[in-house]
């Protein structure tokens, strides 16, 4: 039955997708992040994308996205993988992603195509950047006439190799690139060391261009919000039970906002914090403090914001149960302001 309405529902949705495929009309760069809202990453380590995977998401699952009251969803892609020997992306990746810009922007969300394969480019910076042009070569005149809600996030995350120096000149060129195609398309942007606030003033961007959004991630305190996780550093993986919530805690939640709001409010860009989360290992009940705290303060400022993430790690939705993970979802607050 599930299938059938599904199969139901994907018609609705292509009669939808060819409404959402306006021409592109531009955006002011503030006004697509108020736009934006409360969003959520989505996507990126779901075996949707794999040649032979069915993946777990279906149209159902934006239209909930939509109903909880979030504006936009943050697509997570790793690219290099479907470049074959020639540079080009294989077309059944690409007509996945179409599906997936078709359906969230017949919802009614914000769509912000993030670039994701930050490691290998901290490892390989020459081979990064070429291969970069080759995504966005394809990505950019692809979407070129999809609405406005479709932002382009050229690399998350730069650091290792891609140091301020390096990053500020690959992002010039590959924004170059970009502009062929879309020239009043709004792009987001972040500093390195992983986005980080604290490289704000390194990040050097066009004044002339104005449709660009500016991104930083938040996992702070690190030691609270990656305890127990298998990726991170030993000391880290260790820690269990941290809890988080004192007055002290929030108050330094505040105090880092500030410093990016002061950033705003100096070179008049608007922020989406692009990322943040507190992984499951971590207690249930300071979760929720931390992840209201965070939400809480990126609205004040006016900042958009995304959960991460939807499902795998840091979840927010169960798979397994069809369901949300009610008190992550409350402390995110979605609806709230809307």
């Amino acid at each position: 039955m599930l299938r059938g309405l599904a199969m139901m529902g994907a018609g609705l949705l292509l009669a939808l997708a060819g409404t959402a495929r306006a021409q592109f009309e531009p955006l002011d760069a503030a006004e697509q992040v108020a736009r934006m809202g409360a969003g959520v990453n989505v996507l990126g380590y779901d075996p949707y994308w794999r040649r032979d995977g069915q993946g777990n998401y279906r149209a159902e699952h934006f239209q909930a996205i939509r109903e909880a009251g979030f504006g936009t969803v943050r697509v997570v892609l790793f690219t290099f993988p479907y470049l074959d020997q020639e540079g080009k992306l294989e077309p059944q990746w690409l007509q996945k992603l179409d599906w997936v810009v078709d359906t969230a922007t017949a919802h009614g969300l914000q769509v912000v195509l993030d670039v994701h394969d930050f490691n290998d480019c901290a490892r390989d910076m020459a081979s990064c950047e070429q291969r970069l042009v080759q995504v966005w070569s394809q990505l950019a005149p692809r979407y070129a006439q999809r609405p406005a809600s479709v932002v382009f996030e050229l690399l998350n995350e730069p650091h290792g190799q891609l140091d301020a120096e390096a990053w500020n000149g690959m992002f010039a060129r590959l924004l170059a690139l970009v502009r062929q195609t879309n020239p009043r398309r709004n792009v987001v942007v972040g500093p390195v060391n992983w986005n980080s606030f604290r490289n704000l003033d390194e990040l050097r961007l066009p004044e002339d261009d104005r449709h660009l959004i500016v991104t930083f991630h938040y996992y702070e305190p690190f030691e609270f919000t990656h305890q127990g996780a298998t990726w991170v550093e030993e000391q880290f993986q260790r820690i269990r039970d941290l809890p988080f919530g004192t007055p002290e805690q929030v108050a330094q939640i505040g105090a880092d906002f500030d410093q990016v709001l002061a950033w705003s409010r100096r070179h008049d860009r608007p922020i989406l914090l692009g990322e943040f989360g507190a992984y499951d290992k971590a207690p249930m009940d300071s979760r929720v403090k931390w992840t209201a705290a965070v939400a809480q303060a990126a609205r004040e400022r006016g900042f958009a914001y995304a959960y991460w993430q939807f499902s795998s790690d840091f979840i927010l939705y169960d798979f397994q149960r069809q369901a949300w993970v009610e008190p992550i979802l409350e402390a995110i607050g979605p609806d709230a302001g809307r």
